[in-house]
């Protein structure tokens, strides 16, 4: 049969308004916070105020004795309900160490923050004001909040059994390093320094527990990422059995990974609502929400260069400070730091080694960028010295030293497959969007009048999707296409959504599959009842995979329908035509039957006509990307990811010599995401994660004193960019189809942090770099750029 539907009403790659968006614009939407059930109750968490300290005792009778509190538990008392939590992703299984992650502390508090006590009350103060009450005998250790400084033979062992602070060391070594830079005629080194910063979506996480009677049940609403997977954490550290749990996670006001699983608050939830029989909600304060940090690093890094500046080897010996030991996946984001090496560039000789080190600072879960902007931060920073330090541009020795288009797919010293790219034509169009040889004008002439504007340049790659053999990180998702007898659609989906608008791209795949308006389709997610089983949002594999899965499950149930329309029309199905929601027999006359009355024959007609079909018009699919790759090469490295994004940017900024203050002026991207399916929802990702990289770099930073209690409480301390402080963002597409996905698609949730980042840094270089200033340690804030450049100038 031929079809016209996706050549003259197609949805793909157009603009089309978030089927999701109108809800929360409005204020209609239902996030977690908004369920509240019949004798609802309320919980708060006693935390830590100390880094490191033995628990002597948990004394919860004055907590008791007030009015209106319904249970006090101390982390002993929960232990005696629960195992320990379920990792998010096992170290040991990666050659690590692993400590039993309990929801409370039992005998020793790790870090500030961890909870020690829980209060369930009738109402959220009466909870905080009963939780003053509990008395905690604390004995104060000495703690160690310095990656380096925790390997020292002698310093404090945050997990007291444990030989050392090491999590994990992780080398990747490829070839020969040691000849590659024995010829080298250049060798440049670079120490860059990552601070903590985290991602503080504008919902922090909330939970509410129901304890079903009839069913002896819990169901849990939840801020989650990943409610399958969840659901099965649960039933482990509950000792319950799966089934007798559901997850439903409603909209979500962004997760950044943040909301990934492994909390404790989770499961402590979960206890409360099953001992006390009552619905019990937990909302988490921002200072709560701070304590959870993400990237910071320390990198050493080595690049040897041939004398027309092509690199023929890199070192890169860094630190990761994860902070104490977690049941979420943060500590995974040293390993893809290291595991992404060396991004974009052309070298095989490589080694890379990986300390992850745990400390007694807050834990770490997986932020945007989860690793990889790590790297690209390292990288282009590093890259950027080079070129000072050889005399070239940074443009030139980027394009010199990228892989080339014709060389892809192509295999990364470390083992990962690219599927497809254009490095250099991508940077090209990111330096004409941003109109490079008027702003090199502009600079010079600047500098003239004694001021000092800046052009920095940087490049991302980022794997995106992945999947990790042995646990709940999957590759593959499974969707459901249900289409009624009136002809509308529903899709369900094991993907979800923080609020990316993942579910429109979905539909407009699913629209133009069938044929059908955008409209008649409804996309669920979140709800592990009703939802197949799938493995939730992270990676930037949402389109990916759910798209891809629900495509494979549109295109089957779309053959039933054409079946029976055939059947109906008494024509071959070669014969078949479909034009504008109608069917019609080629060269027979007749009226036309509409998609709805096929539809409505399929369910009403199962004995003759549509005799040719297994009713109902429902199908569900899993799309599993062929180019993973879990059995080792020859060299032991496995694929772990089916897409490769990949952006180029540009940064313009203005330094004020006598305040340090970095005011940004211009920005520019050039983002490669394979097929675009929606562009306003691709560039909204894109810029969000340009804003991310620019807060990062320039002023948000979670800080500690001495004694590793954290003085970040708010957004007073936590400086986050206003609307003024980012700059117009140029954005310009340009896509390289991954050959091995549904239409060509990549990632495009976790690309931007890094690269963005790098280029501001690179940019504020540029700036100083009349006044001898380098500035290699983040973030960027204004007492920092002045004191270099005060240093520079000889000042104090």
């Amino acid at each position: 049969m031929s079809t016209s539907q996706a050549d003259s009403k197609g949805y793909v790659g157009k603009f089309v308004r978030t089927k999701e968006g109108r809800a929360p614009l409005l204020g209609k939407a239902k996030y977690t916070n908004d369920y509240t059930f019949a004798g609802q109750l309320y919980a708060h968490i006693l935390r830590s105020p100390h880094a490191s300290a033995v628990i002597n005792s948990v004394d919860v009778s004055g907590a008791k004795k007030v009015a209106g509190v319904r249970l006090v538990m101390s982390g002993r008392e929960v232990a005696e309900y629960t195992n320990p939590i379920t990792d998010y992703l096992d170290p040991a299984v990666f050659g690590g160490k692993s400590a039993d992650i309990r929801p409370m502390a039992v005998d020793r508090a790790w870090c500030f923050g961890q909870p020690v006590a829980i209060v369930v009350a009738d109402d959220a103060n009466i909870a905080r004001y009963a939780a003053s009450r509990i008395q905690v005998d604390y004995t104060p250790l000495e703690a160690v909040t310095d990656a380096e400084q925790a390997l020292a033979e002698d310093a404090p062992r945050v997990v007291p059994e444990w030989d050392d602070n090491l999590l994990m060391y992780v080398p990747f070594v490829f070839g020969d390093t040691d000849s590659a830079f024995a010829s080298a005629a250049h060798v440049v080194s670079t120490e860059v320094g990552i601070h903590r910063f985290s991602t503080q979506p504008m919902e922090t996480r909330c939970y509410n527990a129901v304890w079903e009677h009839d069913t002896e049940s819990i169901t849990l609403y939840a801020t989650s990422q990943n409610p399958h997977p969840l659901r099965l954490v649960l039933a482990e550290t509950l000792r319950m059995p799966e089934n007798k749990i559901r997850i439903i996670a409603s909209t979500i006001g962004g997760a950044f990974g943040m909301k990934m699983h492994g909390h404790p608050e989770e499961s402590l939830l979960c206890l409360m609502a099953k001992l006390t029989g009552r619905p019990v909600k937990w909302v988490e304060s921002r200072e709560e929400c701070l304590l959870i940090g993400a990237r910071e690093q320390r990198h050493y890094l080595e690049m040897a260069f041939d004398d027309e500046g092509r690199m023929l080897g890199l070192r890169d010996r860094f630190y990761a400070n994860l902070g104490a030991p977690s049941a979420c996946p943060g500590w995974g984001m040293a390993f893809l730091t290291g595991l992404t090496m060396p991004g974009p560039y052309r070298v095989r000789d490589i080694d890379v080694q990986v300390h992850a080190v745990n400390t007694n600072k807050p834990s770490w879960n997986a932020a945007r960028g989860y690793g990889k902007e790590s790297t690209a931060i390292a990288l282009e920073l590093a890259m950027d010295h080079a070129a000072r330090q050889l005399g070239m541009s940074p443009v030139e020795l980027r394009l010199k030293n990228f892989i080339r288009h014709d060389e892809f797919p192509y295999g990364s010293p470390t083992g990962l497959m690219y599927d497809s790219g254009d490095y250099g034509g991508a940077l090209s169009k990111a330096l004409d969007a941003i109109n490079h040889e008027d702003w090199l004008e502009k600079q010079a002439q600047a500098l003239a009048e004694g001021r000092y504007i800046g052009i920095g340049v940087a490049f991302e790659l980022t794997p995106e999707g992945g999947a990790i053999p042995g646990t709940m990180v999957a590759g593959y998702d499974s969707s459901t296409v249900r289409v009624g007898p009136d002809g509308t659609v529903r899709v369900l989906t094991g993907i979800t959504s923080p609020g990316t608008g993942n579910a429109t791209g979905i539909a407009q795949i699913v629209a133009d599959e069938l044929g059908v308006d955008i409209d008649h389709i409804e996309v669920l997610q979140g709800d592990t009842n009703a939802s197949p089983y799938g493995f939730g949002n992270y990676s930037g594999r949402s389109t990916i995979v759910g798209g891809g899965s629900a495509a494979l499950a549109a295109q089957d149930v779309r053959k039933m329908i054409d079946k029976v329309a055939a059947a109906l029309l008494e024509v071959d199905l070669e014969a078949l035509e479909f034009q504008d929601g109608l069917y019609f027999g080629r060269g027979k006359p007749g009226t036309p039957l509409s998609f709805a009355e096929v539809c409505y024959a399929a369910y009403t007609r199962a004995y003759d006509v549509a005799l040719c079909i297994e009713p109902p018009l429902e199908v569900t699919r899993t799309f599993r990307p062929p180019s993973i790759r879990h059995t080792p090469d020859k060299n032991g490295h496995i694929n772990p990811y089916p897409s490769y994004s990949n952006a180029a940017y540009v940064s313009v900024c203005e330094v004020d010599r006598e305040t340090g203050k970095v005011e940004l002026l211009a920005i520019s991207a050039a983002h490669d995401c394979g097929k675009v399916i929606n562009p306003v929802l691709v560039e909204g990702q894109a810029c969000g994660a340009i804003g991310f990289g620019l807060g990062g770099v320039l002023s948000e930073e979670i800080t500690f004193d001495e004694g590793g209690r954290q003085l970040t409480r708010s957004f007073v301390d936590y400086v986050m960019p206003r609307m003024s402080d980012v700059p117009d963002i140029t954005m310009v597409h340009h896509d390289s189809p991954n050959p091995d996905t549904y239409l060509g698609l990549k990632g495009a949730g976790e690309a931007g942090v890094g690269g963005s980042a790098a280029a501001v840094v690179n940019s504020v270089n540029n700036a100083l770099q009349p006044l001898g200033v380098l500035i290699h340690d983040l973030p960027l804030s204004p007492p920092r750029v002045w004191a270099a450049i005060q240093a520079a100038e000889g000042g104090h």
